[in-house]
């Protein structure tokens, strides 16, 4: 059995990004920045919409990633990178929302509840 650094556990960050990842990424960023473009967003600076650009291309990323394991038509794979590149920022919103609700409440098993009688003397 070899150690677990000399193990392979897959492709790491390069080999992804040469095998479409990059392409994905680009998608992705052209799909917000054809949304940026597109509407009249009031108080849209360049450095937000450049931190939206790179949202935008690590989400295409990750979704890309995930639709490297299915199989359906290319063109439709693009699609859905482009898509998920234009709607990152809601993406990105969503799963920061979920993230802290699931920390709240593993908080909340943890902390005791108000009016609770322990550590109390009678």
């Amino acid at each position: 059995m070899k150690p677990v650094d000399e193990a392979q556990s897959g492709m790491d960050l390069l080999d992804s990004l040469r095998n479409g990842g990059f392409t994905a990424m680009m998608i992705g960023a052209a799909g917000m920045v054809a949304r940026i473009l597109l509407s009249g967003e009031e108080g849209m600076t360049i450095g937000k919409a450049i931190r939206h650009v790179l949202a935008a291309g690590i989400t295409a990323y990750l979704v890309g990633q995930g639709l490297d394991a299915t199989s359906m038509a290319n063109g439709l794979k693009m699609a859905c990178l482009g898509v998920s590149g234009a709607a990152a920022t809601e993406i990105v919103e969503y799963a920061v929302r979920w993230i802290k609700a699931k920390g709240a409440a593993e908080v909340a098993k943890v902390l005791p509840k108000k009016g609770s009688n322990r550590g109390k003397r009678k």
